[in-house]
């Protein structure tokens, strides 16, 4: 049933593809960036692709999919908690520009908030919590073994390292996502862009992805290179957001005095709540860190992995009877 819900995950976010594409061609971009919007789509279209082939593999119950699912419930609980507390924050805001706009009553501008944000919460933090206890039991992991008694490359790696990796690679991913705004790095205070802008980000991306090589691989050095970077990157963030308005980090990403107009006319953003975004997730981070640290081993420390059969063997062998204790002999 789970796999048949994963597949049919799949297809609504297909669904809102389709839906923020007949959007745009009807209603234009706004505010948003070409590039941005199909970032979007980018995102939704992987979305789809990842939902259908776990959702594929959990109903044949592969090993890979039930590891893969169980890290991915993770990281949308993480990163759901943390937009929960965006939306929570934004909420108020977000009524009074509805409510003035004239376009919503009162009482249909909260009802449609009040959807909104419902159906967030199933979505990032209700569903997935339920996926955490489903492909978390006992019984489903001995049905994964069963069906597939050879270990496979998810069984080497302990799930909080494994999600720890994935996260890292799509830290890699911000050389990417970072072309779209000229390369723009805010470094405890300051902007940099340009070429030195671009050596930033590089570093950054190289980083990460020593962490997420450190994490699969299970090296201590890279606990430490993560805790460094998340530390880092948050006081940057947080240095920043406290020293710049939204209008100047908005026109140091490159967009134009009608576009940021009407980004602060529609989006409820403020330095305030970046701030508290930043250190709710650096805190957030860090303690997913020192939960992780006694998972890292050295490097000579190998990993035996065992089948199932193995394990199964391993626990019908009979204990040795114990021998009874001697008695003292008084004569």
């Amino acid at each position: 049933m789970f796999g048949t819900l994963d597949i049919l995950f799949g297809i609504f976010c297909f669904v809102l593809a389709m839906g923020l594409l007949i959007a745009v061609s009807s209603a234009g971009l706004g505010g948003m960036k070409p590039i941005h919007f199909w970032m979007a789509m980018g995102f939704l279209c992987f979305l789809t692709g990842w939902f259908c082939v776990m959702g594929l593999g959990s109903i044949k119950a592969r090993r890979w999919a039930r590891a893969l699912l169980l890290v991915g419930a993770w990281m949308a609980v993480f990163f759901g908690t943390l937009a929960l507390a965006l939306i929570l924050y934004v909420l108020p805001e977000m009524y009074n520009l509805m409510a003035d706009s004239g376009s919503f009553s009162p009482a249909a501008a909260l009802g449609m908030l009040y959807f909104a944000t419902s159906v967030l919460v199933l979505l990032q933090v209700v569903f997935p919590v339920i996926g955490i206890g489903f492909y978390g039991s006992e019984s489903v992991r001995a049905t994964c073994e069963r069906r597939n008694p050879v270990p496979g490359w998810t069984d080497r790696c302990p799930l909080p390292l494994l999600a720890m990796g994935f996260i890292s690679i799509t830290g890699c991913l911000s050389i990417v996502t970072a072309a779209t705004t000229n390369y723009i790095v805010f470094f405890f205070g300051r902007v940099i862009s340009g070429a030195t802008g671009f050596a930033v980000v590089a570093f950054v991306s190289l980083a990460c992805g020593y962490v997420g090589w450190g994490a699969f691989t299970r090296r201590m050095h890279a606990w430490w290179g993560a805790y460094l970077l998340v530390l880092l990157v948050s006081a940057s963030m947080m240095l920043t957001f406290s020293e710049m308005d939204m209008a100047t980090m908005y026109a140091h990403m490159g967009y134009s005095a009608g576009q940021i107009e009407n980004i602060q006319q529609f989006y409820p953003f403020s330095s305030a709540m970046l701030i508290y975004m930043s250190c709710a997730w650096g805190i957030m981070a860090c303690i997913y860190l020192l939960w992780t640290r006694d998972r890292f081993r050295p490097e000579k420390d190998a990993v035996e992995v065992k089948s199932y059969q193995q394990r199964k063997a391993e626990e019908q062998v009979p204990e040795p009877a114990s021998k009874p204790p001697r008695r003292m002999r008084l004569d």
